[in-house]
């Protein structure tokens, strides 16, 4: 341990810099043959990176080290303002550090048997690399600028990964309106971040706090910058009304929704509103919008999900509306809870995407679980996986979603908040029914796929890389006590007392339970569609007409004025001046084009004219003056 200690700061920068490498390994390589090796020696790099976070924590654990930190350069020093190039490793961001890692060399390794056919191999692999590290950017950061560079490398890699089969147009329009939605989400932040400096005089985070303990600024100014920063946390966790391009987003390769649209880049934001949470706590009505944000966003997503056809589409509401929880623990005060739900969730969830690529896998890339079935024998490890998802998704005991979702559930109802509690629990069953109909229609529906497909389960390194995810949704949760006496040393802590909290259990686990029994009744005998879909149904498979109000209201107006600007103005106006000047000099050159002409005689008659010129102009400058 004293060796640990010791070398603590380069363990901190080999965490945060060997996916870094593994990036540049893989871009180096990214227009030759597809390499297998190269795709290990990438997950090796990331599986050492987990490594060097799991001997930090253990650090934290076993020493009286609170935290630490790493500069290692000067970023900007001009006149007053000064930031450094610094990371910290303490116990909030220890949590996500090592949930990243974790998640990522798991994903690193399922993604060497999804793409081992995919031409472009090594460039994906250079993308999710280059991921990694700008998400290890952003939690590692000891200041709001490292944070908000990790922040935009996150959205920039997700671009790329999102549309990384360029040639789809449906995935180019998904990247682009996931990276335009989150710049609009960005720019409340970074003017959050300009407040933070304004009020404060700092972005670093020791400062900043003890600038609210010693001399905070007014009640309004805090507010403002507690708002402008949650605004940033919508865009990242695609909280409403910025949550279109996550389901979209679905468009990217299987391994990239289960890191960054399940584990990691989506819960940047609940991390964010969790490492200040010194701001919200003095910031309660912005603090208590965001728990009622959060509440409506977990019944929002919840209801689209249960009509919905497209196998990872429903995972992704359903990752949309587990961030609604966590951001109402977060905004509720529960920071611990908050943190410990998106640490549970990271791997429950992802483990359900990776689940999700085997079925793709087997059914040649089709998504419609409508048209699946009967695939408990041919995929019988991926159904035990997907059964361990569903079943922590939902919160059964004692798998990890019933330790952290439940308590979730528990502390609104303490705080006498019972109408989000009633739309938390109300989510909670809808939640069960729709991860229960996807599972029902997908391996215990009659058979619904066509003869020319044969399903096989998937390679033994994609087995392999989702073990683990399933072992720590099994027994995740059951280190919440340990969790809580790790984290209350640092952020606010919260007591729970409910006289009856057993009742409490029992209500939520009957109705879950209720829940995947009317699954089992309407699915497992297959899909019946509904020629004559009533009114609600409409609105859901729908997505509540939002994208297209969107079109209607943003999308289409744009372009009118787009193509406004650029038949009037640019070509109109802008490009004629330029080809006029472009004519002025071609009408100039034909002009001056006979004191060329290859002529010596006419050479030296103008060159005794110049010369005569400028006797006569320097005599006549003598004379005057």
């Amino acid at each position: 341990m004293d060796l640990l200690i010791l070398y603590k700061e380069k363990l901190l920068l080999a965490t945060i810099f060997l996916p870094l490498i593994s990036a540049l390994l893989a871009g180096f390589k990214a227009t030759s043959k597809r390499s297998i090796a190269l795709g290990y020696i990438c997950s090796i790099l990331i599986s050492l990176s987990l490594v060097c976070a799991i001997a930090l924590t253990l650090i934290l654990i076993c020493s009286d080290v609170g935290s630490f930190h790493v500069i290692l350069w000067d970023f900007i020093n001009t006149g007053q303002f000064q930031v450094s190039l610094s990371f910290m490793f303490d116990r909030i961001n220890a949590v996500m550090i090592v949930v990243v890692t974790l998640v990522s060399a798991m994903v690193h390794f399922y993604s060497i048997g999804y793409m081992a056919h995919d031409k472009s191999f090594n460039r994906f692999f250079a993308y999710l690399g280059g991921f990694v590290f700008s998400m290890l950017l952003l939690v590692g950061g000891d200041n709001l600028l490292v944070l908000f560079i990790g922040w935009e490398g996150v959205g920039t890699c997700s671009y790329l990964l999102i549309g990384f089969w360029y040639d789809r147009k449906s995935a180019n329009a998904a990247s682009i309106e996931a990276f335009v939605m989150n710049r609009i989400a960005d720019l409340g932040m970074l003017l959050g971040i300009f407040l933070v400096y304004y009020s404060l005089g700092s972005l670093n985070y020791s400062d900043i706090f003890t600038a609210l303990a010693t001399n905070p600024p007014s009640e309004n100014i805090i507010n403002w910058i507690a708002i402008l920063l949650f605004i940033g946390a919508m865009g990242k966790s695609a909280q409403f009304p910025l949550h279109t391009w996550l389901a979209n987003a679905m468009e990217g390769p299987t391994p990239v929704s289960a890191l960054i649209h399940a584990a990691t880049m989506v819960t940047a934001g609940v991390y964010l509103v969790i490492r200040l949470a010194p701001i919200y706590e003095l910031a309660p009505h912005v603090a208590y919008f965001v728990a009622a944000l959060g509440a409506f966003v977990a019944i929002f997503a919840s209801l689209m999900a249960i009509v919905n056809k497209d196998l990872k589409r429903i995972i992704a509401y359903s990752t949309l509306s587990q961030l609604g929880y966590m951001f109402v623990a977060a905004g509720l005060g529960a920071y611990w809870i908050a943190l410990f739900h998106l640490f549970t969730h990271a791997f429950f969830k992802s483990l359900l995407f990776l689940s999700a690529g085997n079925v793709m896998h087997a059914m040649n890339d089709k998504l419609d679980i409508t048209k699946m079935g009967a695939l408990k024998k041919p995929l019988k490890i991926t159904m035990i996986f997907m059964a361990i998802g569903s079943l922590a998704l939902c919160g059964i005991p004692p798998l990890a979603g019933y330790y952290s979702k439940d308590k979730i559930l528990e502390v609104a109802f303490a705080q006498h908040e019972f109408v989000i509690y009633a739309v938390l629990l109300f989510g909670a069953a809808c939640t069960a029914f729709y991860s229960f109909r996807l599972f029902f229609l997908v391996f215990f529906a009659p058979k619904a796929y066509e003869d020319s497909i044969h399903p096989h389960e998937a390679s033994r390194v994609m087995i392999y890389a989702m073990t683990p995810l399933a072992i720590l949704a099994v027994i995740a949760g059951m280190f919440h006590s340990s969790f809580e006496s790790f984290l209350n040393a640092v952020l606010v802590p919260i007591n729970i007392h409910i006289d009856n909290i057993y009742a409490l259990i029992a209500i939520t686990l009957l109705l879950v339970l209720i829940s995947i029994a009317l699954a089992w009744k309407m699915y497992a005998g297959g899909f019946r569609d509904s020629k004559n879909h009533n009114f609600l149904y409409k609105i859901l498979i729908n997505e509540y007409y939002i994208p297209k109000l969107y079109r209607i209201l943003f999308v289409k107006p744009y372009a009118y004025l787009s193509e406004f600007l650029y038949h009037f103005i640019d070509m109109g106006f802008i490009d004629k001046i330029v080809d006029s000047i472009a004519r002025l000099f071609l009408v100039l050159s034909y002009c001056l084009k006979p004191l060329q002409n290859g002529n010596l005689s006419s050479m030296l008659r103008l060159m005794s004219f110049g010369l005569v010129a400028l006797l006569v102009i320097t005599l006549v400058y003598f004379i005057a003056i």
